[in-house]
């Protein structure tokens, strides 16, 4: 008797990875290892339709794909939910790292038999006007600095993504000892902090930006964030910890996550990033919050 090939829904951006990353040898792989491929790039519209047979949802790219298919997920109303697995063709790939997904795309995609998967949450931050979902982080200044910074930079596509991350370690030394500290108060579970800071993040995954580890127990299944606050007085712990990561060294980040739920925040920076992407906002006031167990994403580790 004839096995019916499982079929999947791919989610492809063509412009991540090397020439072994482009549709046709992904899809080729995906056919060796006995699946059926519905492809669709991420450059169109995303996840327009999803076949109703299909077990998967495959995303082939960067942590920006990733999210990207998520939000639009949430956008359909969860009608087609389906475990998502990853396929990591980006320079960060800070979401899979995370989850600690095999790189290697044959490994990966042999462990999806395996069908273990993990609870996925997702961020949500609101003013009375305006709703943000994020899946990495939401957060004030440093690293939206960083962001501002990197997209000013002329690049090749040729650039060694090394070379890219290494450049924004760089960066962040340099902001780290020059940025400009913002005011902003802080409420979770009943207890105010106010006070100056050069950063406010609040991570769903442990790793943020340039392929840093800031929140080491983050797990991005239990219903918590972890709120990353770094104030004025503890700007030379920040830059000694840029100096050891650009010395080659690999250091704790210095200042210790807190799990919240639920967090109001009032914040005077105009500096704000929802993932890897800079927002603009005239409110100033936020409700953060959590949407816990949304999604099931497949481990390969």
């Amino acid at each position: 008797m004839k096995i019916e090939p499982t079929k999947i829904e791919l989610v492809h951006n063509p412009t991540a990875g090397a020439e072994e990353h482009e549709a046709e040898h992904l899809t080729e792989l995906l056919k060796a290892a006995g699946y059926k491929v519905y492809y669709g790039s991420s450059k169109k519209k995303i996840l327009k339709k999803v076949a109703v047979d299909s077990r998967l949802i495959v995303v082939a790219g960067g942590d920006g794909t990733v999210r990207k298919s998520i939000i639009a997920l949430l956008d359909k109303k969860m009608k087609y939910k389906r475990p998502i697995a990853i396929l990591p063709l980006g320079t960060a790939n800070n979401i899979a790292s995370s989850l600690k997904i095999e790189e290697n795309l044959k490994l990966n995609v042999d462990a999806w038999r395996k069908e273990k998967l993990q609870k996925l949450d997702v961020g949500l931050a609101k003013t009375k006007k305006e709703e943000e979902y994020f899946i990495e982080s939401f957060g004030f200044g440093l690293f939206p600095a960083l962001v501002k910074w990197m997209d000013e930079q002329a690049r090749t596509p040729a650039e060694d993504p090394e070379d890219e991350v290494r450049q924004a370690h760089n960066a962040l030394l340099h902001l780290s000892k020059h940025y400009e500290t913002f005011e902003a108060t802080l409420v979770n579970d009943g207890k105010e902090i106010s006070g100056k800071f050069l950063m406010l993040e609040l991570l769903n995954i442990s790793r943020l930006g340039p392929k840093l580890e800031l929140a080491k127990n983050a797990n991005p299944g239990d219903g918590k964030l972890e709120l990353i606050m770094v104030k004025e007085n503890q700007r030379p712990q920040l830059i000694k910890y840029f100096e050891e990561i650009i010395a080659g060294k690999k250091p704790v980040f210095p200042i210790k996550s807190v799990p919240v739920t639920q967090l109001k925040l009032s914040v005077t920076c105009k500096d704000l990033h929802v993932d890897d992407e800079l927002k603009d906002t005239k409110f100033h006031t936020w409700d953060i919050s959590v949407l816990p167990n949304l999604f099931d994403v497949v481990l390969t580790n």
